[in-house]
């Protein structure tokens, strides 16, 4: 093939496009950022973005549109210093400024857990005063509710024995009345209700022969009669029928 043939020139291109991408892509940006942070701190000078770009690619396996794109991630990082100076601007990091900063970093994360672990055992001891204090609450409650409950079984318990006194004198007193034949005994009301029955029934008879002998003075004069009747009668009296019967 001839080299100087478009053919040659394009493969040649082809090539060499597709070794910078191998390389480009076999790197991560984080490693291709520490190696440009590595470059500078050991050149221990400072770099015009237009000098960057001609060295860092070689440097991180970046091509020159990247370089911007890198300076810029690791300024806004903190790692990397930028001062305008003049018309451009310049760009330096120090070597020993990482080491600060790690030892600044921890510095910062020792003392935050020493806030931690103080704050935890804060949280401890108070946590601790309160399922004490929480303990002797139960304790007191637990007392105060065994005493209520003994001072109400006691008043039941008296109560209970008053309500059985009781009791027993209602059954003595049933038993009295029922089994006996004295005064206040059911024998002896039973006696009682069927001899007022029997005096009842007698003055009702007494009432109705009174009734016959009040008619034959008003000569059989209905008014009168019924006028008679309700003065005598009372609330016993049933309007246009006479004396209520008795239920007996």
């Amino acid at each position: 093939m001839n080299v100087k043939s478009p053919a040659f020139s394009y493969c040649l291109l082809n090539l060499y496009s597709l070794y910078h991408t191998t390389i480009y892509r076999g790197v991560s940006a984080a490693e291709k950022q520490r190696r440009i942070l590595a470059y500078l701190q050991a050149s221990r000078t400072c770099h015009t973005l237009k000098d960057l770009e001609k060295t860092l690619p070689a440097v991180a396996s970046i091509n020159g549109m990247q370089v911007k794109e890198h300076i810029q991630a690791l300024s806004d990082e903190g790692q990397l210093h930028v001062e305008k100076i003049g018309s451009g601007n310049w760009y330096w990091a120090w070597g020993g400024e990482e080491k600060k900063a790690r030892e600044k970093t921890i510095d910062t994360l020792d003392k935050e857990v020493e806030k931690l672990l103080k704050s935890t055992g804060d949280l401890e001891s108070k946590i601790m005063a309160l399922k004490e204090e929480q303990r002797l609450e139960d304790a007191r409650n637990h007392n105060g509710t065994r005493e209520d409950n003994e001072r109400e079984r006691i008043a039941l318990m008296k109560k209970k024995d008053q309500l059985e006194t009781e009791i027993a004198c209602l059954e003595s007193n049933i038993k009295q009345r029922s089994e006996g034949d004295g005064p206040g005994s059911i024998a002896q009301k039973e006696t009682d209700i069927a001899r007022w029955k029997q005096e009842a029934q007698m003055w009702t008879d007494n009432i109705y022969i009174l009734e016959e002998y009040l008619k034959r003075l008003t000569n059989g004069d209905r008014e009168v009669l019924d006028a008679v009747r309700r003065e005598c009668y009372g609330l016993a009296y049933i309007e246009g029928e006479g004396l209520a019967d008795l239920d007996i």
